[in-house]
């Protein structure tokens, strides 16, 4: 942490580890579980962090009557990117953490009117959606990691279930060697016929991909 960083919180989680809040340069960050979850937007309407500004794809056209879904709500940040982007249509959050999204109120303004916020967990969200989303972001981390189950090919045709026709499927993925990157498009290939992957600059210890996908 830089020495011009100040901590507004700082406690713990039983879903996210150690969890803080911290401000430094007119930036604040959500820090859970050592990673970086959420962060404010810059006066453009975006982080300056790819990992989250290129969750929506750049040719993505989205209109009022649109619905987003997104698994792994954190503090809010691609709500608030979706919202400066397409204006105010109808954002579903999804968070296990009642800390978070506590959180996410308090220091990151999680309270726009667009977005409905459901502390529960992702795949119980999913199996009882009322809705089909034209994006579903999923960005799930719980203390730095994916849980096992959200990457598995049931829950990716749950997903795929909610879906509207021609609506995307965009996933942020943290992963170490091409190996096991491979093993994950080859995953999300076996449920979506049509997935591109677009590189980000992540962790200096591993690499990021944020995976678009769709059922044509």
């Amino acid at each position: 942490m830089s020495i011009w960083e100040k901590t507004l919180f700082k406690g713990h989680s039983d879903y996210s580890g150690n969890v803080k809040v911290t401000e430094g340069s007119g930036v604040r960050r959500l820090v859970a579980g050592g990673h970086t979850q959420s962060q404010t937007l810059k006066p453009n309407g975006r982080t300056g962090q790819k990992y989250w500004d290129d969750m929506v794809p750049e040719h993505l056209s989205l209109g009022a009557d649109s619905r987003v879904l997104i698994l792994g709500l954190g503090g809010g940040t691609s709500a608030k990117i979706i919202s400066e982007r397409f204006g105010p249509l109808a954002i579903d959050g999804v968070d296990i953490d009642p800390l978070i999204i506590d959180l996410g109120r308090k220091y990151f303004y999680v309270n726009q009117p667009n977005l409905n916020v459901y502390v529960t967990d992702a795949k119980k969200f999913v199996k009882e959606a009322r809705f089909k989303y034209d994006l579903i972001c999923l960005d799930v981390f719980l203390a730095g990691q994916v849980p096992a189950d959200i990457e598995q090919k049931k829950f990716l045709e749950d997903v795929k279930s909610i879906l509207a026709v021609g609506g995307t499927l965009s996933i942020n993925k943290i992963f170490s060697g091409m190996e096991e990157l491979q093993r994950f498009e080859d995953l999300i290939r076996s449920v979506f016929p049509v997935i591109k992957s677009h590189m980000v600059r992540g962790d200096p210890r591993l690499d990021n991909v944020i995976v678009y996908a769709q059922d044509m």
